[in-house]
């Protein structure tokens, strides 16, 4: 499931940027494991950052399990050459960042040494997620619409979490 912080807008906006700094614990597995791949559903481990009701999509921030698992589909889509993209959402395109905290296995505490999203301490070859990274950047229509960012996880958070 999802939990959630609006931001209310009192003014007219259409560009939208932001950056978080977050920490893995346990096994985050990216897009792979949501039944459900709607915008209103979990459908990331990760940040969703949304407009508007019905909600429209900005930007997410998505945990991958780590870098060099043996299970593929739990990893961040850009470290695989051979990633099934139709685990992404149509309506997430191409915005979004995504990091993993662990080098290997997930383990039963918080990567405090690899905060995500920062495009530190890649240790895969082929992380090539770690070369997006930082500063989201969104230009929209204008609107006058609360923003939400609603921290996602489709497991119990003793199995999977992030820290903000």
């Amino acid at each position: 499931g999802c939990s959630s912080v609006t931001f209310p807008v009192n003014t007219t906006y259409s560009h939208v940027c932001g950056y978080a700094r977050d920490y893995q614990y346990r096994s985050m597995d990216a897009f792979w494991m949501s039944p459900i791949r709607t915008i209103d559903d979990a459908y990331v481990d990760g940040l969703s950052i949304t407009h508007g009701n019905p909600r429209k999509h900005l930007w997410t921030l998505v945990v991958g399990l780590n870098e060099v698992t043996f299970h593929s589909l739990a990893r961040c889509p850009l470290d695989l050459d051979t990633y099934d993209i139709s685990l992404i959402p149509d309506f997430v395109k191409n915005n979004y960042y995504c990091e993993a905290g662990y080098e290997t296995m997930d383990e039963a505490r918080i990567a405090w040494e690899d905060p995500l999203w920062d495009g530190q301490q890649c240790f895969s070859s082929t992380a090539q997620s770690c070369s997006r990274y930082g500063w989201f950047h969104r230009e929209i229509a204008p609107s006058q619409e609360d923003i939400e960012v609603r921290w996602c996880a489709d497991e119990a958070r003793s199995n999977e979490d992030f820290y903000t």
